[in-house]
């Protein structure tokens, strides 16, 4: 098969599933938050959800996202909330129902390689952040988990400057990369490689893509706000990121990998 028709077999798969609409820009918490908009909507009367939901992280904060009722008991108050260095606990009787991002379309992880995605699927895992990242305002609010007796907790807050995040140079990167085409089309490996499964045969297709054909593939890629979530990566290899583009609802997704070549990033794998 010449590489044109198997490039045109690969047209005729489905697209990246995730391609959603840009999640809605997220209103700050008081004077310095980066979160979604609170939700006042009573909601102390909906269940408990099961001690099952400690199992995962990802089915924790599934319920922590959607049941105030819950969210409110796995709250440690006062909460320590750190913005620039400086303590501002907030009380139980001032915090507002946070829906993080669960009422994004697309929420974003990092990985710094492949064999970190698995990791989010780690029962084991005591300690988890949730980050959202304001690339336009260029500062990043934290949420701090842990597992203590078995049960999550949000035990921490924080807030600073994107330059003291340990991806701010990615950060920066994708910032661009996201909303300036012309910049796109330099910053993509030609060829890039491309993965995607055939549904029908369960098979996954390996193959590679000019960079010409990226307009045709590429996700609807979030900008402004963005978010990750960090199972414990420690982000040692300082020269590839994995950005996954996921769900809330649990769909399925996409992952696009960028290489550090010179001083800058560059595409180089787009999977769906």
């Amino acid at each position: 098969m010449t590489r044109t028709l198997f490039i045109c077999l690969l047209a005729t798969l489905a697209l990246c599933a995730c391609r959603t609409d840009k999640a809605e820009q997220a209103k700050p918490q008081g004077a310095d938050s980066l979160s979604e908009p609170h939700d006042s909507i009573a909601a102390d009367s909906v269940a408990l959800p099961p001690k099952a939901a400690d199992g995962l992280f990802d089915d924790f904060i599934y319920a922590y996202m959607r049941n105030k009722r819950f969210q409110f008991e796995r709250t440690d108050f006062p909460l320590p909330n750190i913005i620039d260095g400086k303590n501002f606990p907030i009380e139980r009787k001032d915090w507002k129902y946070d829906r993080l991002y669960s009422r994004a379309d697309t929420y974003t992880l990092i990985f710094d390689s492949e064999r970190d995605i698995k990791a989010e699927k780690d029962t084991a895992l005591k300690n988890v952040v949730v980050e959202w990242v304001n690339l336009t305002r260029k500062r990043v609010k934290q949420y701090h988990f842990a597992k203590a007796d078995g049960e999550w907790r949000l035990v921490r807050l924080e807030q600073h400057d994107l330059r003291k995040n340990i991806n701010s140079d990615f950060y920066a990167f994708y910032a661009r990369f996201a909303t300036d085409k012309a910049f796109q089309q330099t910053h993509i490996a030609n060829p890039f490689k491309f993965r995607t499964h055939d549904f029908d045969n369960f098979q996954v297709i390996d193959g590679v893509l000019d960079v010409e054909q990226w307009p045709d593939y590429s996700p609807r890629l979030p900008s402004g706000t963005i978010t990750n979530i960090n199972y414990g990566q420690r982000y040692g290899n300082r020269r590839t990121r994995v950005l996954m583009l996921c769900s809330p609802s649990g769909g399925m997704g996409c992952s696009l990998t960028f290489e550090r070549k010179g001083k800058s990033w560059i595409l180089t794998k787009l999977v769906n």
